[in-house]
């Protein structure tokens, strides 16, 4: 059986077609994204965005694909030098995704889209955007791994559960901010996103030291 080949492609009009359906995917979202218009935008017949992708489905993944990429090439390595504790952790990687929703909004409401409302895309879809929010996931795994590393934990603390239960944490605090996204759209200034940084703050420092009073006992 023949390998299929893949199709020769003009990075110039690449990054046109590209460029347009981050911002009408981020616009209209994927069901209501219509391709004339995105090959109206990038200045490329439909015939040619169709030939390069195949179908509105793998467009959408590339697209979804391309902000992924660009979350993970504009990390600052020295905003992501290993602290000392979670907190710290926690707090830098919420101020990073509001500057990075502030600085590239369409890339960030197609990565909440495509994270945040999974069930509403194809089915086909669903399974290849699990692979890539896997992929997204690895980096802050092996950075909380890292910090784990700089604590003494307890030695009846199951490490492995340990990360997932700070995963969850993190979790929520994306879900929280995928909220704040949807409904004001619009990041203008750091003030606006500085609730992320506090919450951050308050999960982490109750997950560290715990939320129960110190028995009387103890304190004696």
């Amino acid at each position: 059986m023949a390998v299929k080949q893949p199709v020769p492609k003009d990075p110039a009009k690449v990054e046109r077609i590209m460029h347009a359906a981050v911002h009408t995917f981020a616009v209209s979202g994927y069901r209501d994204a219509k391709t004339d218009v995105i090959a109206s935008a990038a200045t490329v017949s439909k015939g040619l965005l169709f030939h390069y992708y195949g179908s509105k489905q793998r467009l959408y993944l590339a697209t979804v694909q391309l902000a992924t990429d660009t979350i993970i090439a504009t990390i600052n390595q020295q905003v992501f030098d290993v602290p000392d504790d979670l907190v710290t952790l926690m707090v830098r990687s919420a101020r990073y995704k509001a500057a990075f929703g502030k600085d590239h909004p369409d890339e960030m409401k197609v990565l909440i889209d495509a994270y945040g409302a999974l069930e509403r895309l194809p089915v086909k879809i669903q399974a290849q955007m699990k692979i890539l929010y896997t992929k997204s996931m690895t980096i802050s795994r092996e950075m909380i791994s890292q910090v784990l590393d700089k604590m003494t934990l307890r030695a009846d603390v199951d490490r492995d559960a340990t990360i997932a239960l700070i995963m969850g944490v993190y979790n929520q605090i994306f879900m929280e901010f995928q909220t704040y996204m949807r409904e004001n759209h619009q990041v203008e200034s750091r003030a606006d996103i500085e609730w992320v940084v506090s919450r951050a703050k308050t999960y982490m420092a109750i997950l560290e030291h715990g939320f129960m009073a110190a028995d009387l006992d103890d304190q004696q």
